[in-house]
């Protein structure tokens, strides 16, 4: 009995010591550094959305932008690492200690205890590893599920592995390419809410006239062609997302050589179509694989998720007027950059050397803001060819991780930011209501994306 009391205490220390169990409520935080394959080819073989009824990759893996010596995958990955050091300060109560001394920099507030379960979907990138020619670069990198290149069977992408943490919370950090004369900055990615496709369907149908379009908050949709317009491009996009393929420029008619995949079923998590979906889907007609507007039914369980109050709490709606609490995250974070940055960077007339503009968000069908049911913080934290502003978020690395960690911290619990001059933008210091998220329908949504 006396030897059981003995080790009773000693694990009672240590996990007390560790933080292994210390009183806080605990919240799953995803940190994903964006990108970290290549470019390989052909792509039909490496590239990336592997489509399970061709056999095929659909588009190349997407490595990331790079300007002279810069490279997205590997600062991304440099800035994603701090973060998940400072949040994870808060898995002891020591720890904990600390990160209230960094929180106090940008708070009176009282920092409560909180426990951040911190993951990266990352570690590494593929030029720290030699590869045989013909072997697959992009295996740990990928958003989507794809087959082993010498097994075939099936691998976890990203996204998958993503949901199977049933996160509350991913903080997804790129840099952006810009153009000659672009004021840099800084910019949130959002993916619309369903509301927002059908109307673009009705549009696209003739159903609804162009000028509701027009005034949407959601105008300013990605030019991802270039020579079409915002509302083309955006019609382009409701293609891909109700039927996988995209149309022509009228937005009136499929064109069956540009097939992108059923993207909800290129991932493992519980709103993939059941066993059988692929004989249906080569069977097309009305339905869910339909190749027209006038056909398509949305039926099962990923419409009906697109269609439900989570995720029009996710892309709808919120503080920031549009965009749900997704684009809230992202804008509140990118705020709080800012904010910290403020400090460190003034001249000696006493104003702040300022970083560029927090731009408007970017519009389009994104992958992580779409296929998790995380709240996804989707941020362009910077463009990698301004000089201005690389030299100082790379100039800053624990300043900027800093100021995300407590904005991390704020979207939980919500704190007051300190009053400064000069700053061109202040945190709003709200929180996210994950709760409502935890208790819908009497099931924990964050839970339900891998049950």
């Amino acid at each position: 009995m006396k030897y059981h009391s003995i080790i009773f205490l000693y694990i009672l220390l240590f996990s007390t010591s560790k933080g292994f169990a210390w009183d806080a409520p605990k919240f799953k935080v995803i940190i994903d550094p964006g990108h970290g394959g290549y470019n390989q080819s052909p792509f039909e073989e490496f590239g990336d959305k592997y489509d399970i009824l061709s056999g095929k990759y659909l588009e190349k893996f997407k490595q990331g932008a790079s300007y002279k010596e810069r490279h997205e995958r590997e600062i991304v990955l440099m800035l994603s690492k701090e973060v998940n050091r400072v949040l994870d300060l808060t898995k002891t109560e020591s720890g904990f200690l600390e990160f209230k001394k960094i929180a106090a920099k940008y708070t009176k507030s009282e920092i409560k205890p909180i426990y951040f379960d911190s993951q990266l979907t990352r570690t590494d990138d593929y030029s720290m590893f030699t590869f045989k020619d013909g072997e697959d670069m992009n295996g740990k990198y990928r958003l989507y599920d794809f087959p082993d290149k010498k097994t075939g069977k099936k691998q976890l992408g990203r996204i998958s592995w993503i949901n199977q943490q049933k996160p509350h919370l991913i903080v997804s950090i790129h840099l952006n390419p810009s153009y000659p004369g672009h004021p840099g900055g800084m910019a949130a990615v959002i993916a619309p809410p369903y509301a927002v496709f059908q109307k673009l369907r009705l549009i696209s149908r003739g159903k609804m006239n162009d000028s509701s379009f027009a005034k949407s908050p959601y105008y300013n949709w990605l030019q991802f062609v270039g020579n079409w317009s915002h509302l083309e491009n955006a019609i382009a996009d409701t293609w891909i997302y109700f039927h996988g393929y995209w149309p022509d420029k009228s937005g009136k008619k499929t064109d069956k050589s540009k097939f992108t995949g059923y993207r909800h079923n290129m991932i493992t998590w519980k709103y993939a179509d059941p066993i059988g979906w692929e004989k249906l889907a080569k069977l097309g007609g009305k339905g869910p694989y339909a190749v027209s507007h006038e056909d398509f039914i949305a039926r099962g369980s990923f419409w009906n998720r697109e269609r439900g109050q989570g995720e029009k709490w996710r892309r709808s709606g919120g503080r920031e007027g549009f965009g749900g609490d997704n684009f809230y995250a992202s804008n509140e974070l990118l705020r709080f950059v800012q904010y910290g940055l403020s400090d460190s960077l003034r001249k000696e007339n006493g104003r702040p050397i300022k970083l560029g503009p927090i731009q408007t968000p970017y519009i389009s069908t994104y992958s992580l803001p779409t296929y998790t049911n995380a709240i996804c913080a989707f941020l362009e934290i910077g463009y990698i060819d301004n000089d201005r502003d690389m030299k100082i978020l790379m100039g800053n690395p624990k300043i900027v991780a800093e100021s995300l960690a407590v904005g991390i911290y704020s979207l939980f619990r919500g704190i007051k930011p300190i009053k400064k001059k000069y700053m061109p933008y202040i945190p709003q210091g709200k929180k996210v209501g994950f709760e409502k998220y935890e208790t819908l329908d009497k099931k924990n949504y964050f839970h339900e994306v891998a049950e």
